[in-house]
């Protein structure tokens, strides 16, 4: 009888993840979004706060670290968690989208008062977390900089706009009937990309399970941008036609059409720069067979301060850790520091 009762007991592990999962979903059925919302609104400065501090550690601090942090693993971990993060908020924002565009078709899902149908209980609770976690998603730039890597245009210029977006459109009277869109959209492109992070960083085997994925995380970042800037679009349009019948507000809309667009731009040029372009990083000559010295050749081709042909095929950004670094840290040139974006900006003029 004893074996018996024994056999039927969950294992602990088993144990401790239904007690998890049973805690996430007391926290979900309990979370106020409208408080939530009114915290954010009196607290309108923490993302102009945070975004000053970013741009100090982005361009001053860089030339005050000497010796790069050996911070390979801590990294990995990073971005395997905001990818769970993701996910879970993805589990949670794709069944409702669904649901209510089916039931009540697209018009709907981009125009009716966002506390109406998905600024409440779950869908709230993790379009909420999706706002905020723009602000501890600028900690990727600090492990950039404590690594002595560089940290061009393309990257502080994606962590800056999404924030102040972000929190605009939360925190408007009006609301954004496209948020959960934004939310769901943002959170299913961050699971699969922030893995790709965790074993493009982990190195060794599972770097070289990432590479193969690159070109697709490319196209789904892409398909990001033209859907979230058709989405604003389209309601930008209703909204033009009849005022009282698409809650969106014309300002932020304008900004998200604005910041879409710019990155639908830098990431194009990437894509094309990398698979479609002759002589690209990723292209060979069809009548020249590559051979290893066509691989150490680097042509510079740069938009807006990033190289486009020596950064990861992905828009990963994060530079390209060094053959047998352990820490994946570039190592320092003997005799010479690490410039800074504003010492580069200094030399060029």
């Amino acid at each position: 009888m004893e074996t018996h009762q024994n056999a039927t007991q969950p294992a602990p592990h088993s144990a401790i993840a239904l007690n998890l999962y049973a805690l996430l979903t007391e926290w979900e059925q309990a979370y106020d979004t409208h408080d939530s919302i009114i915290w954010a609104q009196k607290h309108a400065d923490l993302p102009i706060f945070a975004i000053a501090i970013y741009l100090v550690i982005v361009f001053y601090v860089p030339d005050r670290i000497t010796t790069p942090w050996r911070l390979r693993r801590v990294w990995s971990l990073w971005n395997l968690g905001l990818s769970i993060f993701s996910m879970i908020g993805m589990s949670r924002t794709v069944p409702h989208l669904l649901e209510q565009y089916l039931t009540h078709g697209f018009n709907h899902t981009i125009c009716s008062p966002p506390e109406s149908w998905f600024l409440k209980g779950v869908p709230g609770a993790w379009v909420s977390m999706f706002i905020f976690s723009k602000v501890p998603e600028l900690i990727d730039t600090v492990f950039l900089v404590l690594q002595k890597r560089p940290v061009i245009f393309l990257h502080w210029f994606h962590h800056v706009t999404v924030l102040m977006f972000c929190w605009h459109a939360y925190t408007t009277p009006i609301g954004t009937a496209t948020g959960l869109y934004f939310a769901t959209i943002n959170y299913t492109v961050h699971s699969i990309m922030y893995f790709y992070y965790f074993l493009s960083i982990a190195g060794g085997p599972l770097r070289a399970v990432a590479r193969p994925i690159a070109p697709l995380i490319t196209m789904v970042q892409l398909l990001q941008m033209v859907a979230g800037a058709t989405i604003t679009l389209l309601a930008a349009l209703r909204h033009e036609a009849d005022p009282a019948s698409c809650a969106v507000e014309p300002v932020n809309y304008r900004c998200g059409l604005a910041m879409y667009v710019s990155y639908l731009v830098l990431f194009a040029t990437l894509f094309y720069d990398h698979y479609l372009r002759p002589g690209g990083k990723h292209t060979k000559p069809a009548n020249k067979p590559s051979t290893p010295a066509d691989d150490r050749v680097h042509t510079k081709v740069t938009l807006c301060g990033v190289d486009l042909k020596g950064q990861d095929a992905v828009g990963f950004f994060h530079g390209t850790p060094p053959k047998g670094g352990g820490g994946g840290e570039s190592p320092p040139v003997p005799g010479r520091r690490a410039s800074s974006p504003v010492r580069k900006k200094k030399k060029a003029q």
